[in-house]
């Protein structure tokens, strides 16, 4: 099959070349022609004047029509949000191809609304989004998260060490600040938790005050960032040897094959706002990443991730922080139980949930129903 594959490297990951190995060589691995437009680097090129939105999905559909006209597409697959690109491009696109739209975060799928009925399909990756999509999409497909192949390298050798990776965000300081208390040997890597929380905490804290004032219903969540603020505040300051940089693509694959145990924390509250009721806690990539990579996965409950391991001899789960930090220390202290399942987790990834798999069986989906 023919494809037309474009993205944008930088905003789709924390690194830039992450989606690429996820998307571009996969689709390639299994034996497609695959013609990648780097959207970061198309308006790297573009001059200031022509960088709105409008005219970068102009780009793009030129780009597109370029080479479909050279050698027609059997498939137009992107990975963007309304703040990428607009209605429009798919609408042209449409004219001449099937189009797929890859969607993620679900709890801001306001990025993503108004591209839902514009591509042909489009697909999400959390089980919760089902019901959103079928009644908000054109067409719509479940390809849940998954493996690299390329990172299926086990090492045996453990650093008796166990790793958050991921931003300051919702809840994560207070689970992360009761490991460190409880003495759990815990090292976090990730952006914004060396930021000046004590400043951010003052001028958060007269927002809160005004808003409280008058009555405001955003209070609420103003109020949990305060003591977020807070809780990062005491991190940094109490356990500083415990925060660490960002990591490059290659130290993140090295780290998760190292570290005895890995921490997962996926919960997100929608649109990143405390007073909204909602809450995702599906499976996330790192879910399958820590497995692919062969170390012990323990990450927070949900329907979702059981449906694809088995607890307890693939994965860890936990409800809470005290049976987060009871698993913590029980499996940090029995490294031959951890290596046992994380071995257990690898074959799971190996057998039924790498990339190929999932991109195998979407190609055997549209081939049966819409091509």
């Amino acid at each position: 099959m023919r494809i037309f594959l474009t993205f944008n490297a930088s905003a789709a990951s924390n690194t830039d070349s992450t989606w690429k190995y996820i998307l571009h060589d996969t689709l390639v691995k299994l034996g497609h022609d695959v013609i990648f437009l780097n959207y970061k680097e198309l308006i790297n090129a573009l001059p200031t004047k022509l960088k709105s939105i409008d005219k970068i999905s102009e780009k793009i559909y030129d780009h597109f029509l370029d080479h479909h006209k050279r050698k027609p597409f059997d498939l137009f697959f992107s990975y963007y949000h309304i703040g990428e690109v607009n209605v429009d491009l798919f609408s042209n696109i449409n004219k001449h191809t099937f189009s797929v739209n890859y969607t993620t975060n679900f709890h801001q799928i306001s990025m993503y609304k108004p591209l839902l009925k514009a591509a042909s399909l489009c697909i999400y990756c959390s089980k919760d989004a089902e019901k959103y999509f079928r009644e908000n999409a054109r067409t719509s497909y479940y390809m849940p998260f998954a493996g690299l192949s390329s990172n299926l390298n086990f090492q045996k050798l453990k650093n008796d060490k166990i790793a958050f990776i991921g931003t300051a965000y919702g809840h994560r300081p207070y689970y992360l600040l009761r490991c460190l208390q409880q003495d759990i040997p815990i090292d976090i890597y990730g952006s914004g938790w060396f930021n000046n929380h004590r400043l951010r905490s003052f001028l958060r804290t007269l927002k809160f005050q005004y808003q409280l004032s008058t009555n405001s219903k955003d209070c609420i969540d103003t109020s949990y960032r305060c003591l977020n603020d807070v809780l990062l505040k005491e991190i940094v300051e109490v356990y500083p040897n415990s925060i660490n940089e960002f990591l490059s693509d290659q130290e993140y694959t090295s780290l998760l094959q190292k570290s005895s145990i890995i921490l997962n924390l996926p919960e997100s509250r929608f649109n990143h706002d405390y007073s909204n009721p909602n809450v995702l806690i599906g499976a996330n990539l790192r879910d399958f990443e820590v497995p692919t990579a062969g170390s012990l996965l323990l990450t927070q409950a949900n329907d979702e991730i059981k449906s694809m391991f088995e607890n307890d001899k693939e994965i860890i789960t936990f409800e809470n922080e005290w049976e987060m930090i009871d698993k913590a220390r029980f499996y940090i202290n029995k490294p031959y139980s951890a290596t046992k399942i994380a071995e257990a987790g690898n074959a799971r990834v190996k057998k039924d949930h790498l990339w190929e798999h999932r991109f195998t069986m979407f190609f055997k989906y549209l081939k049966e129903n819409h091509f």
